[in-house]
């Protein structure tokens, strides 16, 4: 009885493996054979991830901080989330299994409980950052339609729907290998609204139009947390950095692609942001998104449409995260079970469901850099910071070759708690009071 008892045990057992390959996409819904991301593929999604709206809200958290204090604040946050992230690789090398996600290095170090509580995590984090994305589409469609349409009363709701059409099908693109293309593209609408702006910076401080006012505005103390809230935001790609792992066809290689992308990204965040505020400084009284500080002629609304077309092709690297994890919630795994009849509408229609919520989320809060900030305090500081140290001071407890000191753990933990709830307190007075 006990042998066919393991027998009809084993069998479930991989019949779940197989389930779960499919809805986490490491294998793709049809099928097929699992798509596998080369190194060169792998380092155009990760700059993708990089480089999307966080470098909008950039500036302007430089701006109200001071240019001096946040190079400052923004080097020790990166070079922290850098290591963080180093830390969980470290893990994941170790364990050297296949499809190691984020949540598997979380089972492993605390058991059902981490993993359940980094999962909630992750999707409450990953749906955010797409509820940022979703206000900046509202915010694109009312700046550029705004002359147009000002007077029709429907408020923002048009844009809403415009943005909603247009981020819907992408949703469903399954495997982040298969972003190769479509983060070449969205890289290149991107890298040329960048480039358009640096370049208008720059003949804005030739100019000299308030350019003394903007480069004397070296620090403000009291606004720290808005800094390491929107760089915990725009620089923390932890659960993005392993779900691209994932799909890498050498995960070994990964470390060394993230250092020479973070790298890059690096000095393209400072040299950028830099220009924007000494250039255009004063313009942000105004305006939250660098993006929108252009003067409004042709050229710009290109530029602006350009920059925008490439953050929607980015917006499915923010949610399949969070659906890979909702979908393999049980209930949900017996709902959209391949084998059921009219599986694929089923999964269809609650990732249509989601989208809708967050869609209504982004509509009722119209503060872009403060939302984003609130954000990267809360999520970006509990992922990017606190899991990962505590993972990787569990796992490697009894290894002193790899275990850290104490100060290390520990001046982590204390930057990114105490950052985080110094943004968060910092935002949410910052809303109340508007």
């Amino acid at each position: 009885m006990s042998q066919v008892y393991e027998s009809v045990n084993n069998q479930n057992q991989e019949a779940e493996k197989k389930f779960d390959q499919v809805y986490m996409h490491q294998k793709p819904y049809t099928g097929k054979a699992p798509v596998k991301g080369t190194y060169k593929d792998s380092a155009m999604t990760l700059i993708k991830g990089y480089v999307g709206s966080g470098i909008l809200a950039m500036p302007f958290s430089f701006y109200v901080g001071g240019w001096l204090l946040a190079v400052f604040i923004f080097l020790i946050s990166a070079y922290m989330l850098m290591l963080c992230v180093h830390y969980l690789i470290e893990v994941a090398n170790a364990e050297n299994k296949e499809n190691q996600g984020l949540t598997e290095v979380a089972e492993v170090t605390y058991g059902e409980k981490g993993k359940q509580i980094t999962k909630v995590v992750l999707i409450a984090y990953q749906l955010g950052k797409a509820v940022a994305y979703l206000i900046f589409f509202i915010s694109f469609f009312a700046h550029i339609f705004s002359n147009v349409d000002s007077q029709s009363g429907a408020g923002n709701w048009i844009y809403l729907i415009m943005a909603f059409c247009i981020v819907l099908p992408l949703s469903f693109i399954d495997n982040m290998a298969r972003f190769a293309k479509l983060s070449l593209f969205a890289n290149t609408l991107i890298l040329v609204g960048l480039v358009y702006i640096a370049f208008y910076d720059f003949y804005q401080i030739l100019e000299g139009e308030g350019i003394k006012e903007n480069v004397m505005n070296l620090a403000h103390f009291e606004q720290f947390p808005m800094i390491i809230g929107v760089t915990a935001y725009g620089f923390g790609v932890l659960p993005l950095a392993f779900a691209i792992r994932v799909t890498m066809s050498e995960p070994t290689q990964f470390k060394n692609l993230f250092n020479v992308v973070s790298y890059f990204n690096l000095g393209l965040f400072l040299a950028f942001t830099l220009l924007s505020v000494w250039g255009l400084g004063s313009r942000m009284e105004t305006q939250q998104i660098i993006l929108f500080c252009l003067d409004k002629n042709p050229l710009s609304y290109v530029i602006q449409i350009c920059y925008a077309f490439g953050l929607i092709c980015s917006y499915p690297l923010q949610v399949l995260p969070a659906f890979q994890q909702i979908e393999r919630i049980e209930k949900l795994k017996n709902y959209i079970n391949p084998e059921l009849k009219y599986s694929s509408f089923r999964r269809l229609a609650i990732r249509s469901f989601i989208n809708l919520l967050l869609g209504l989320i982004g509509y009722s809060i119209p503060k872009f850099a403060y939302f984003v900030n609130i954000l990267g305090a809360i999520g970006g500081a509990s992922l990017n910071f606190l899991f990962p140290i505590l993972i990787h001071k569990k796992y490697f407890e009894k290894d002193e070759t790899k275990r850290k000191s104490k100060f290390i753990y520990n001046g982590i933990l204390t930057f990114g708690i105490c950052g985080g709830l110094c943004s968060f307190i910092y935002t949410i007075v910052k809303l109340t009071s508007h």
